[in-house]
């Protein structure tokens, strides 16, 4: 895939723009995410490319939380 320019922006909308379309209605196929990887060394870069794929979503925002062990 190439992107347009080369900053993390575009390499998201050209990753997931199935995902981010907001008229796609269909499900996505199994394996989306499996050819859809972004790899990174540093912890904050993880954070920060979650972050700004999150914001890219549309909708209310829910946050499921569970835990481990009892």
């Amino acid at each position: 895939m190439r992107c347009a320019r080369n900053d993390m922006q575009s390499l998201i909308n050209t990753l997931y723009s199935e995902l981010l379309d907001p008229a796609r209605n269909a499900p996505l196929p199994d394996g989306y995410f499996l050819d859809r990887t972004i790899l990174s060394a540093k912890n904050t870069d993880v954070n920060e490319i979650n972050t700004s794929i999150l914001s890219s979503f549309t909708g209310e925002k829910v946050v499921y939380t569970s835990a481990d062990s009892v």
